[in-house]
């Protein structure tokens, strides 16, 4: 069996998986579906192992490459406990679902790599990729949190929208960190490719709008529905954001 055989084989299995535990854990009971979810993490885990082998390098840009990195991160996200047993299960199940869209995506979009591109070797460029990646992550971790709230007891809400700002924060410093590295990147390139231009405004305004959420007015912040909605927004946006452009470049 090639690798590639072998990746599509993980693929499948896993957009089964991560929609099985994802029903479990909204509608069953017991600790089944925490088993469940280690068993999505193995598969997410294996999914980029054998793409980075394919690929000689971390998975880092590109639509494919993106999702199996995003996979992975909601695969560890849901398995952290938020301190609500049913708020639990219900992100658990939001992270699941997502990791099974975004597999699904590429049962009608090409699953193609990215050439391998000289920058790539650069640890600092590396970093940069996969902190950006990571954040987005995290940003639409933090939306699951804030959409599971929804419909829930006033004690487990508050749990989960106090979670969902926590790892708002934890998007934004992870964010910051992609940044620097990649002003590190460029001070030691020594080049011109490195330059301000629009994808770092849209960044800068992306990096805002966390900001405004996580910071919401104290009169707004005790609306609920109102502070479900600003605190959903920002990675629901961002990763739709992200993947529409990724399916349209050429």
């Amino acid at each position: 069996m090639t690798l590639l055989a072998l990746l599509k084989c993980v693929h499948y299995a896993l957009l089964g998986v991560t929609a099985l535990s994802g029903a479990m854990a909204w509608f069953g009971q017991g600790d089944r579906w925490r088993w469940m979810g280690w068993l999505v993490l193995v598969l997410a885990l294996a999914q980029a192992t054998v793409s980075a082998v394919i690929l000689n390098r971390p998975p880092l840009a590109g639509t494919f490459e993106a999702a199996v990195m995003f996979t992975l991160w909601l695969s560890v996200l849901a398995l952290i406990p938020c301190g609500a047993a049913e708020g639990q299960r219900r992100l658990a199940a939001l992270c699941w679902w997502a990791g099974t869209a975004l597999m699904a995506l590429f049962l009608v979009a090409s699953d193609r790599f990215y050439p391998d591109w000289y920058m790539y070797k650069y640890i600092w460029s590396r970093l940069f990729f996969t902190l950006r990646m990571a954040s987005l992550a995290v940003f639409l971790y933090a939306s699951l949190a804030a959409l599971a709230a929804v419909g829930t007891a006033p004690e487990v809400r508050t749990t989960l929208l106090r979670w969902s700002r926590n790892f708002l924060l934890l998007g934004t410093a992870v964010f910051l960190a992609g940044e620097f590295s990649g002003f590190t990147w460029r001070m030691q390139w020594m080049g011109d490719y490195w330059c301000w231009n629009a994808n770092f405004l849209e960044a800068t305004l992306f990096f805002l709008l966390v900001t405004a959420a996580a910071h919401l007015p104290p009169s707004w912040a005790a609306k609920p529905r109102l502070r479900i909605t600003a605190q959903a927004f920002p990675g629901l946006f961002m990763i739709c954001l992200f993947m529409t452009f990724m399916l349209l470049e050429p």
